[in-house]
């Protein structure tokens, strides 16, 4: 798809869901009442016909106890790096409340999150400044990333809850080039185990304190095979075990989420890794300096 058309179909389709979105009559839900919980790291979920529209996910409840989101992140990549293919990275998560009783709740969602890049592999075939005109000419780069959540809500009382949850990601990205006429291919494969939980305390139907903790006590070795292919009679098959991220990988997060009439915003910045909650995905804390943010602010109708 051509970069321009990609990024103008990018902005029609977030302007028309926004727009539709805000036309549908509805009650303002944003306050902190005991009926309207908070979402992110907790097991509750919208209500039927419930819309969220933020910064970074936009959701709908599909049914009672049934959302259906995308995080906006991913999709916005598209617009400044030509080399997606796709329209920035799709993505679609499901989140299903199973049981919401009146001091306990339990959620489950899955989501998926895939991408194909591409770029031009031998700049020196098109010195004339034209683009790759043939698939041999490109390397390639595709993924898929499938996170699952399973989480709990506890209230103590109609102040206090604390929320805990274990999430499994799995990731798989496989890729292609051919440099100097020879071909190179591969795969790759990482497992990861997150632990997390959350502390909520509301000070008043408009100020929510939390206190977020996230760990990854499990991340499998990255696995990678390649072939690499020179002519008809030369060619290697390679295989790679490597640990790229820390096992024990930890955030503490102390943050707050203001809630008025429609609007919210969420704020926390804490010590250790950044947990990137939209793909499933960390970062390790040396990439920041040991700061780990949190940040949206969205509306909820």
């Amino acid at each position: 798809m051509h970069p321009s058309l990609r990024k103008h179909l990018l902005v029609a389709v977030i302007c028309t869901m926004s727009a539709g979105a805000s036309a549908v009559p509805s009650r303002a839900r944003a306050y902190h009442t005991y009926k309207e919980r908070l979402l992110d790291t907790t097991a509750y979920s919208l209500e039927r016909r419930e819309f969220r529209l933020g910064a970074m996910k936009l959701s709908y409840g599909i049914f009672k106890y049934l959302e259906i989101s995308t995080y906006t992140v991913p999709w916005l990549a598209g617009l400044f790096l030509e080399e997606f293919e796709t329209i920035g990275s799709p993505n679609i998560e499901l989140k299903s409340t199973l049981i919401n009783r009146r001091r306990f709740a339990l959620s489950v969602s899955v989501e998926f999150l895939w991408g194909r890049v591409s770029s031009c592999t031998n700049p020196m075939l098109n010195s004339d400044g034209q683009l790759c005109t043939t698939e041999a000419e490109f390397s390639t780069v595709n993924w898929l990333v499938y996170p699952i959540n399973v989480t709990s809500s506890l209230r103590i009382n109609s102040r206090v809850s604390i929320h805990i949850g274990g999430q499994y990601t799995a990731t798989q990205a496989t890729g292609g080039t051919r440099p100097f006429e020879g071909d190179i291919s591969g795969s790759a494969v990482v497992d990861m185990l997150q632990i997390y939980g959350m502390f909520e305390w509301r000070l008043s139907r408009v100020v929510a304190l939390t206190l977020t903790t996230r760990w990854l006590p499990y991340v499998s070795q990255t696995v990678v095979r390649g072939e690499i292919v020179v002519d008809d009679d030369t060619g290697a098959t390679i295989g790679i075990q490597a640990d790229i991220l820390d096992n024990n990988a930890f955030a503490i997060i102390p943050g707050a989420v203001f809630s008025w009439k429609r609007a919210n915003i969420r704020l926390g910045v804490g010590y250790g890794a950044f947990f990137v909650e939209q793909v499933g995905l960390v970062v390790p804390a040396s990439v920041l300096s040991s700061i780990s943010p949190e940040f949206d602010v969205f509306v909820r109708f």
